[in-house]
């Protein structure tokens, strides 16, 4: 009697295993969650995800390999006529975006000043939503300088996991193609400002763009 019971047992084990490992199977034949691999071939990590397309802030080139700013798909974007030169604002976008994570909208301006030649400039503006008042805080010189070939100072717009803004420029020297030492910089949120790190010596360049 006592073998039975005990043959019994281990059966009804048994069952209980095959019917969990089927369990098992059928979730993930079902379309159970699988880690994602990431680019450099591990497990997708909140550092090295993509953020979609839909939300402002890629820390990554777009999707044609040029350089992005992090700004997309802005909500409002307007075009202007050039002066007889070529010259004056071709176009202003602007983005809602909580900056501060204060559930309030805030807003970035993103606008492109041209002079006639191909050394043309964007220029930002960052407002913060103070109880329904937008506030400026955008530091000093929060501009790009492009150049033709070269670009001598871009910005990048960051929004995961924190709200932040780098900054790479070179000084200019004897021409527009003279590589010299560029720098980084990165402001971050603090007390409803923007705060910037001590710059950061890179590597002596022409365009600022490769170190992004």
């Amino acid at each position: 009697m006592q073998k039975q019971q005990s043959g019994n047992m281990f059966f009804n084990i048994l069952l209980i295993i095959m019917f969990v490992i089927i369990g098992v199977l059928i979730y993930i034949l079902a379309g159970g969650p699988v880690p994602r691999l990431g680019r450099t071939g591990g497990v997708q990590s909140p550092t090295n995800m993509e953020i979609p397309s839909t939300t402002p802030g890629r820390v990554i080139s777009d999707n044609t390999g040029e350089f992005s700013d992090g700004l997309t798909n802005p909500d409002f974007i307007k075009t202007y006529p050039l002066d007889e030169f070529g010259a004056g604002v071709s176009e202003r976008a602007v983005f809602d975006v909580d900056i501060n994570s204060d559930g309030r909208i805030d807003r970035i301006t993103r606008t492109r000043n041209e002079n006639g030649t191909d050394h043309f400039y964007y220029e930002y503006k960052i407002e913060l939503n103070q109880n329904g008042e937008y506030v400026d805080i955008t530091p000093d010189g929060f501009r790009t300088t492009e150049g033709a070939e070269c670009s001598l100072q871009k910005l990048q717009f960051v929004f995961r996991p924190e709200f932040r803004v780098i900054k790479i420029s070179r000084d200019w020297s004897e021409t527009w193609t003279t590589p010299t030492m560029a720098r980084r910089t990165v402001y971050t949120m603090y007390n409803d400002g923007l705060t910037a790190s001590a710059p950061t010596d890179l590597k002596v360049i022409c365009n600022v763009v490769d170190l992004f």
